[in-house]
């Protein structure tokens, strides 16, 4: 492995970068996600969209005070705060629902 593509490291450098291998690959090679032995972390999956839904939940519980106040400006920016996370707001008959 190089760290030098398209050329050769000089004399020092090679060295430097061989210890730096020597301490990194052993330490990098069991980090693969996609291995089915990858750990879970104990239902992190359902822990963090617990989170998440508490924290959108709060956002539009603000956007709807926002919008009865007739305050469309804030609504609209809260609205485009949690778009900007990555978050889609569908307005339903049955109130705003959430998708990442």
């Amino acid at each position: 492995m190089s760290f030098f593509p398209g050329k050769d490291p000089a004399p020092g450098d090679k060295v430097q970068c061989d210890a730096i291998k020597q301490v990194v690959v052993p330490r990098t090679a069991d980090l693969d996600p996609a291995d089915p032995g990858w750990p879970s972390g104990g239902g992190g999956d359902a822990k963090l969209t617990a989170a998440v839904d508490v924290l959108v939940a709060a956002l539009l519980e603000q956007r709807a005070e926002a919008r009865a106040a007739k305050d469309f400006a804030a609504a609209d920016a809260i609205r485009d705060r949690i778009k900007a996370a990555g978050i889609e707001i569908e307005d339903t008959p049955d109130g705003p629902k959430w998708t990442i």
